[in-house]
């Protein structure tokens, strides 16, 4: 794969939620070939950030572009920038299915090939018995199928959400490995932990949110570029 990532770039941008604020504030710069890294606990916003990187909710404060195109009022040009390999709810492979059943669907969606599915399986070095069922795979196998079934389409980014979610820490490192790896075509990758990963990243860290309080924000690799 030889990829033209996104270029994704915020200022501070807030999103409500049916609660409220979600985040507030923010400010990131993820390049083209980025692992870009939104990491905070539960109720910090953070998927919700990843869901308005996608062009899939609506900020209401501060500015946002992603490749040129300017959200909100460009969603859907950036949806068809920007892939979720696993972003939830919503977008999730459907534990009942087997493995083939998930690579045929995602083939119908976006037109790809046999071939192509099976290069971005190597891609995360992932070789899964077609038979099995999305349910038996392994967490960090499941994860990765999400990912190569939609790197199969070969979008300029992807999001992909809970990385750390149930994985132990042998298992968290080939996940982060592999994402490198898919970073390291050109496609940009913005991907939700708890923690930040270890090596290189551009790193956001949402805190748990505080009405009132400003977001803080930390960032690897030499800050904001």
């Amino acid at each position: 794969m030889d990829i033209d990532g996104a270029d994704f770039f915020a200022r501070g941008i807030t999103a409500l939620g049916p609660e409220g604020i979600v985040f507030e504030n923010v400010d990131l710069r993820f390049r083209p070939g980025d692992l870009g890294v939104v990491t905070g606990p539960g109720g910090s916003g953070r998927t919700a950030l990843l869901y308005a990187l996608a062009g899939r909710l609506r900020t209401v404060a501060g500015y946002l572009e992603v490749s040129g195109y300017v959200l909100p009022a460009r969603a859907r040009a950036v949806r068809r920038l920007v892939l979720p390999a696993r972003l939830r709810p919503g977008f999730e492979l459907e534990d009942k299915y087997r493995v083939r059943e998930a690579v045929t669907e995602q083939r119908l969606i976006f037109g790809v090939s046999e071939l192509d599915v099976e290069k971005s399986l190597a891609a995360v070095g992932l070789d899964p018995d077609p038979w099995a069922l999305v349910c038996e795979l392994h967490p960090a196998e499941r994860l990765l199928l999400s990912v190569a079934l939609a790197i199969a389409a070969e979008p300029a980014a992807i999001v992909v959400d809970d990385i750390d979610v149930g994985l132990p820490r042998g298992s968290r490192a080939r996940v982060w490995s592999a994402l490198r790896a898919v970073a390291q075509t050109g496609m940009t990758v913005v991907a939700g932990s708890t923690d930040a990963p270890p090596g290189d990243a551009a790193v956001v860290h949402l805190p748990l949110f505080q009405f009132g309080e400003p977001t803080e924000i930390l960032s690897w690799n030499g800050g904001l570029r």
